[in-house]
């Protein structure tokens, strides 16, 4: 089990939102904690909110710049969790319709924002032979919903990022999570909500709860809406579907090939 206790825990995006909860929740193991956001008055709030105990702090941080992650590194020091949670959304609009300047602001902070934290912080963790990855994909990461197809990219590239990155980062005692997030309150989630869909999110402590859950127990996957269970069962089913005889007629690979 992967003790919290005096242990310190970068959260990006933790003005609000998902990146709150998760402090709150890592706050209440005895978790110091450093709240990370492009808007420095947010992350100052939230970090208000935490008890003396936390001994919490926020920094400005630019996730697309790797320079920027490199000045809250010499700020923050040694971590032991980092939680990749910063991320946007080009709310309900078709492809075709996004311009190629937010479809790579997207990517810049959902995919690359991932990539540079791990590229500040997983290298300590690997020195010191222990630690652990939170990133934030989305259900959107695992069916993708029309009208959120480039959001829905960027979170498939978590996934796909993460899982891979946990088999790398396991031989050095690392952890890698994936949390997949359904309807939660945000600034970003109720900003592309209806008044009905806003009555019925989820409260961000208790995500931050289930990842504190599956940090401890190294657990590869946080799903915390089961809702979405069956939708991700029928798409699965047609992928497997999908896998007949080979394309080629007689191919033949691997060791069924020689036996």
């Amino acid at each position: 089990m992967f003790e919290l206790t005096g242990k310190t825990v970068f959260i990006t995006g933790g003005g609000g939102g998902i990146g709150a909860g998760m402090a709150q929740a890592f706050a209440e193991r005895g978790a110091r904690i450093v709240l990370a956001d492009i808007e420095l008055a947010f992350a100052e709030r939230e970090a208000g909110k935490l008890p003396a105990s936390a001994e919490a702090r926020a920094i400005a941080l630019d996730v697309r710049d790797l320079a920027s992650w490199q000045a809250a590194s010499e700020a923050v020091g040694a971590i032991d969790v980092l939680c990749n949670n910063a991320g946007i959304s080009t709310g309900f609009k078709p492809l075709v319709e996004l311009s190629p300047e937010t479809f790579e602001r997207l990517m810049a902070i959902n995919v690359t924002g991932v990539f540079n934290g791990i590229k500040t912080f997983a290298p300590q963790m690997i020195a010191r032979g222990s630690g652990h990855i939170v990133n934030t994909s989305s259900m959107n990461g695992l069916s993708p919903f029309a009208s959120f197809a480039a959001y829905s990219a960027s979170k498939f590239a978590v996934l796909g990022l993460s899982d891979a990155l946990r088999d790398e980062l396991s031989p050095a005692g690392v952890g890698v999570s994936t949390l997949f997030p359904g309807l939660t309150r945000s600034r970003m989630s109720e900003a592309d909500a209806s008044e009905l869909t806003r009555a019925n999110m989820m409260d961000p402590v208790w995500l931050g709860r289930a990842v504190v859950r599956a940090v401890e127990a190294d657990e590869p996957y946080i799903v915390t809406h089961p809702e979405y269970r069956d939708a991700l069962a029928d798409r699965q089913a047609r992928i497997l579907a999908a896998f007949g005889e080979p394309a080629q007629p007689g191919y033949r690979t691997g060791p069924s090939a020689t036996r």
